[in-house]
């Protein structure tokens, strides 16, 4: 399971990458997440 979740972590890591991931699935592909507007974060500190 450490490869995938590395694997996944790696590939979301590129904002506009994962605004397109979430924007795709939460809002039909309309921009409402913007790359520029988000803040990196490490997950594992939550």
């Amino acid at each position: 399971m450490g490869v995938k979740d590395i694997t996944a972590n790696a590939f979301l890591a590129d904002n506009k990458r994962f605004a397109d991931v979430c924007n795709s699935y939460l809002y039909n592909g309309e921009d409402v997440i913007r790359p520029e507007e988000l803040l990196e974060q490490d997950a594992r500190e939550i």
